[in-house]
């Protein structure tokens, strides 16, 4: 089949671009994360296409003081992958890695937007991160990485948002590859995996400099992925060495309410980062770990949803409330004794036991 991405020099297999080779889990995902200066306002934005099942999401969450109001669509992609729309929520790339427009159109839900990133550095891409139960690739992806400003609007709660006046931030990223979509495979691996993930993003802006950092940990505590880049305003990309994350948990969670990033150089100097984290936003909201929209689910030709999270009524550490990130503030300390602030967001992933962090249970707090 024929569409329109076949009128564009971009084809990697002698297919047509409809088809994406034959991996039931192929994935290709946009995501998204807004916050303002102070901390009040907090967005996330995420659109995925997944052309062997044949559909695309997207999804808007906004957190607003302590409430968290969430727009969530689901349609059949019917083979056509360069129409980057569903319902209301679209995307639109107006310079390719440096500037894309984010539009949530008007709704019977009142929440909309109309946004735009521009990225403050060129994307960083990470190392491919590869993942195998036994003989099964359970994740195969690529990711690129990007900090950035937001200008334009967004109307939540019964407010309208000026990104310019609250002085809107983030990061996004890019990733595109195999990992688990849809719904579960109805046979199990043998023999069965130790069901976990332990997971720490911090992309952050620092006063001279973006931060990126990110580490992935087994049931035993042992590193599997990991790295921490720093991009200067004067252009300069380091990736410092052997980074390590500790964190404090808010009492019985495995939220971090707090946590320190150290890394070293080239020339083995050590480099501090102190995260305080501050309110969160739950990535249910667009579709990580929720029972109904999870990534990839047949709603049928087109679907719509929303709800409303009360941040006050969320107290368990347990689904779908695992995956979170939150607005955070940062100090660096570098190795000349210099200390650089910043802010930026906190997410963590954690399930399933971990020694390392004294997790022994699926949801268990230390």
């Amino acid at each position: 089949m024929l569409s329109k991405g076949d009128d564009y020099p971009i084809h990697q297999t002698p297919d047509p671009i409809a088809f994406a080779g034959t991996e039931r889990n192929f994935y290709d995902r946009y995501f998204f994360n807004g916050y303002s200066a102070d901390g009040s306002l907090f967005f996330l934005f995420a659109l995925g296409v997944y052309p062997n099942l044949n559909i695309m999401d997207a999804a808007f969450a906004v957190r607003i003081g302590d409430v968290q109001y969430n727009l969530r669509a689901s349609r059949h992609l019917n083979m056509e992958r360069m129409d980057i729309e569903v319902g209301p929520i679209r995307i639109e790339i107006l310079e390719p890695l440096r500037r894309l427009r984010l539009v949530v159109a008007d709704n019977e839900h009142q929440i909309a937007a109309d946004l735009v990133f521009e990225g403050r550095h060129a994307p960083v891409e990470e190392v491919r991160s590869t993942r195998r139960n036994g003989p099964r690739v359970t994740m195969d992806y690529s990711r690129l990485t990007q900090l950035g400003r937001y200008s334009g609007w967004l109307h939540a709660g019964g407010q309208d948002i000026s990104a310019e006046e609250a002085g809107v931030i983030g990061s996004r990223d890019r990733s595109w590859g195999m990992r688990a979509v849809g719904l579960r495979d109805p046979q199990e691996m043998v023999p069965a995996p130790t069901r976990q993930f332990h997971w720490y993003w911090v992309p952050a802006h620092l006063e001279d400099r973006i931060v990126h950092f990110y580490l992935n940990e087994d049931e035993q505590g042992a590193i599997w992925h990991r790295d921490l880049v720093m991009v200067h305003d004067d252009g300069r990309v380091e990736h410092l060495h052997a980074p390590t994350i500790a964190t404090t948990e808010h009492p019985g969670t495995r939220w971090p309410r707090e946590g320190v990033i150290t890394a070293f150089d080239d020339a083995g100097r050590a480099y501090r980062v102190e995260i305080q984290a501050e309110k969160r936003i739950y990535l249910s909201g667009v579709g990580y770990m929720h029972p109904e929209w999870g990534h990839g689910f047949n709603k049928g030709p087109f679907a719509i949803g929303y709800d409303e999270i009360r941040a006050d009524e969320v107290t368990d550490h347990a689904p779908p409330y695992l995956h979170t990130e939150a607005f955070a503030r940062l100090r660096m300390e570098t190795p000349d004794g210099r200390a650089v602030g910043g802010i930026g967001t906190f997410e963590s992933l954690s399930m399933g036991p971990n020694p390392a962090r004294g997790f022994t249970g699926m949801f268990d707090a230390p």
